[in-house]
């Protein structure tokens, strides 16, 4: 989806092994799936680094509500069934201001908290399948009901669209974990990236 960013970072050496900013993609997500699916990523070279986990979703159409659940960063899970603490999203379309670095446009972008208020455009919280038909789970992969919660973002307007999903900072140990679920059900279900913005 975005051209590699290492053209367009000042190399930053930290610990020898990374750079401060946003990283290739670790995962790219394609297609779509009618089942809550493990994803995990092998993040140990950034070990000790302070990260924001980050995600990047493209849909074309409003049949394109990713959704995500049982994140655990290094230990940490994030069920999201209280809130969703922490965790921002952009709030107005991410596409329209896509450059060839993936970096560049992360940079661009403004965030807000994740809300469990319905609007279009943005990551949300949220229970009980998504407000678009023909798209998304109506249970969560923590409790499997429908009352549980994930996050997801509401492709509803503008199209083509895509949105930012970033973590809080987690400073990660000496041999740090990355998993997360998944649930991609959905016709026009674009591209889903998956970064680290290394802080320090």
């Amino acid at each position: 989806m975005f051209a590699a960013r290492n053209n367009f970072l000042t190399p930053a050496s930290v610990g020898g092994s990374y750079t401060l900013g946003l990283s290739d993609p670790l995962l790219t997500l394609t297609g779509q799936d009618t089942s809550w699916t493990e994803k995990t990523i092998d993040i140990s070279s950034y070990a000790g680094a302070t990260v924001r986990l980050v995600f990047y979703h493209y849909a074309s159409y409003f049949t394109g509500d990713m959704q995500l659940d049982d994140i655990n960063i290094d230990g940490t899970t994030y069920t999201f069934e209280s809130d969703a603490t922490g965790w921002e999203t952009t709030t107005t379309n991410a596409n329209t201001i896509v450059t060839t670095s993936a970096s560049d446009t992360y940079n661009a972008v403004t965030f807000s908290n994740v809300a469990a208020v319905y609007s279009s455009a943005r990551w949300l919280r949220d229970l009980g399948g998504t407000t678009s038909s023909a798209t998304g789970l109506t249970t969560d992969h923590t409790l499997g009901t429908t009352s549980g919660y994930y996050l997801y973002a509401e492709t509803s307007a503008p199209y083509p669209c895509g949105y930012w999903l970033r973590s809080p900072e987690v400073t990660l140990s000496g041999s740090p974990t990355l998993s997360f679920w998944e649930a991609r059900y959905g016709a026009t279900m674009g591209d889903c990236e998956v970064y680290l913005d290394v802080i320090s």
